[in-house]
């Protein structure tokens, strides 16, 4: 007696399925899956289908797009890459992601237990007549099943019953008559699997070096050296691992709807605002002529033009996000499933692939702001010129930042002293100069030194910025910017708003040395503030006959006012002029 297939669903379940049982149907032939293999991004499909493809190079020379060629099936074609020997790279037919089959092949690709499992169930529930014997070659009215074994995975007629029983290794198998299995219910059907390296060996060990099920023979062979342990001993610590990770996934699920909800929302909000608004300039151009009536057609043709625009943009972000919802649900779902209705052996099967690809969608980045605002204003007074001889007033914004009407001011744009903060503020406007009351725009200051140096112009990286910029959105569409300079000398203040220059951008900087203070006395003359000291001199340079090194009222160099010691200037509140050096003068 041949050995029974162990797939438990190719065995005479041709009937196809209907409607309800559209889940249990390969996206690709569009039949009944057989021996359906799950992708890297958790699609699964029948291995026979994957098989059929010839694969191509993808910007290789002659020789590698010789070796390769394009792929259709039921009108929609995919390509499959070849990355090396060992790798070859698919475009999945469902969600068009890069998924890489191992080097042997689609047959090292995880089983998909619960589809599997899902298309035994559904067999049983088949009428009678119409599942056959998993083990008669002949399709003949004595091929007809009435029991299936449990443990082979496989249904069996009448004389193959018997010859079961009578077997040894087969006499204790769990099996059932078909009605029995649709009495007791059965959700889940377990079923061995077998290693395909040695087909005649269970996958009973997990190789925690290589992280896949392995089995007996594999661990006396090549993974001869590696850690290898019992289903049975690892099968919580992975899972757990799994059931972590999924956790930490599932909460996207909630962000991404509530994301389409908002867009939705927003979608509708511009409708409507199209419509009041459209509303308005209906009501405004009934009072006129044929000159009003063109123009308002004018306007209510500006007004889709901007919500066909806004909807776009929404629509093209709904579809970004309902592809990534689909994504996770997809992820989320499988795995889910597995850890419900799989087996130790099933879930160690697919931990490889569903461990990764939750991995790829928790990095994944989305923004689930709406692109796109409701904000949509009509203007009646707004001067629009003439039309056909009449001069006409009105007009439709949708407001947005013109960075050639936005400015900028303080003492920050001009001046700035060494190792102090310096600060100045910008507003933004639209184009009709009118200050823009939104925050969160994207304006950037970038700080640069000054020079003509030819080496610096032709190599701009090497001039010195000033990366102590500080910029804070207060909201309504002004900024305040502050920095502090390290050094002295002239500067470059560019300020742009999307990219672009505003009004007086770049400004240009003085940034001053450190603020120098005295460090000699404010007096009215050396020979006082001494007294009569001849060996102490003053900064003002001035000396008294007699021998005296500092200066002394009305004689030669005394400034004829009170002064400052060490560097002669009169104005008490300035900074010290004089450069640093060694003298002796008159000391706070």
């Amino acid at each position: 007696m041949s050995k029974p297939q162990m797939n438990g669903f190719a065995n005479g379940f041709a009937p196809p399925l209907n409607a309800a049982s559209s889940r249990l149907r390969c996206g690709i032939c569009q039949q009944k899956f057989s021996d359906p293999r799950v992708l890297p991004c958790l699609h699964s499909f029948c291995s026979a289908c994957l098989r059929t493809i010839e694969p191509y190079a993808v910007g290789g020379g002659a020789d590698d797009r010789d070796s390769g060629s394009m792929s259709v099936l039921n009108g929609s074609s995919f390509s499959i890459s070849v990355k090396g020997r060992d790798t070859t790279t698919i475009l999945c037919p469902s969600c068009d992601i890069e998924v890489d089959i191992p080097k042997n092949g689609v047959e090292e690709l995880p089983s998909d237990f619960i589809i599997n499992n899902e298309l035994v169930i559904a067999s049983l529930n088949q009428e009678a007549e119409q599942i056959l014997c998993g083990l008669c070659t002949d399709n003949v009215e004595g091929s007809r099943a009435i029991a299936r074994c449990f443990e082979c995975s496989v249904n069996l007629c009448g004389f193959c019953v018997q010859a079961h029983r009578r077997q040894k290794k087969t006499s204790v198998h769990n099996v059932l008559t078909l009605d029995e299995a649709r009495q007791k219910g059965v959700g889940r059907v377990s079923q061995p699997v077998v290693c395909a390296v040695h087909p005649t060996e269970e996958l009973r060990l997990f190789c925690q070096t290589c992280d896949k099920l392995v089995c007996r023979d594999c661990c006396l062979a090549e993974h001869r050296e590696h850690e290898c342990a019992f289903v049975s001993t690892i099968s919580d610590k992975h899972t757990s691992v799994m059931r972590e990770l999924l956790n930490q996934t599932e909460p996207n699920l909630d962000i991404l709807r509530k994301a389409l909800d908002g867009i939705a929302a927003m979608s509708l909000a511009v409708r409507d605002r199209a419509e009041k608004v459209a509303n308005e300039v209906q009501q405004y151009t009934d009072s006129y002529v044929k000159a009003l009536l063109m123009h308002r057609d004018a306007l209510l043709d500006r007004i889709d033009q901007l919500r066909e625009a806004k909807e776009r943009n929404l629509r093209m972000h709904r579809v970004q996000l309902e592809a990534i919802l689909a994504d996770f649900s997809t992820a989320c779902d499988f795995t889910s499933k597995a850890l419900q209705d799989g087996s130790d052996v099933e879930l160690l099967m697919v931990k490889p692939v569903v461990m990764k690809r939750l991995q790829e969608l928790n990095h994944m980045k989305y923004n689930v702001k709406p692109k796109e605002d409701d904000f949509m204003k009509f203007y009646p007074k707004q001067p629009a010129g003439m039309c056909n001889g009449f001069e006409v007033f009105g007009g439709i914004s949708a407001k947005s930042v013109d960075p050639g009407k936005s400015t900028a001011k303080g003492e920050g744009l001009y001046v700035a002293r060494q190792g102090q903060e310096a600060e100045f503020a910008v507003t933004l406007r639209d184009r009709d100069g009118e200050q823009w009351r939104r925050g969160g725009d994207d304006m950037k200051v970038d700080i640069i030194e000054k020079n003509k140096n030819a080496k610096l112009l032709r190599f701009p990286w090497l001039r010195k910025r000033c990366n102590k910029v500080a910029i804070s959105d207060r909201l309504d569409g002004s900024f305040h910017v502050a920095y502090t300079a390290d050094e002295s000398g002239h500067y470059l203040v560019s300020v742009s708003v999307g990219g672009q220059h505003i009004q007086g951008s770049p400004f240009t900087v003085s940034v001053k040395p450190k603020w120098r203070s005295h460090t000699g006395v404010f007096h009215c003359c050396t020979f006082c503030s001494s007294g009569g000291n001849k060996d102490i001199s003053c900064g003002c340079g001035g000396t008294v006959t007699g021998g005296y090194k500092g200066c002394g009222h009305g004689h030669i160099g005394h400034p004829g006012k009170p002064h400052w010691s060490c560097c002669g200037s009169t104005e008490e509140k300035a900074e010290c002029t004089r450069p640093p050096s060694i003298s002796k003068h008159v000391t706070v």
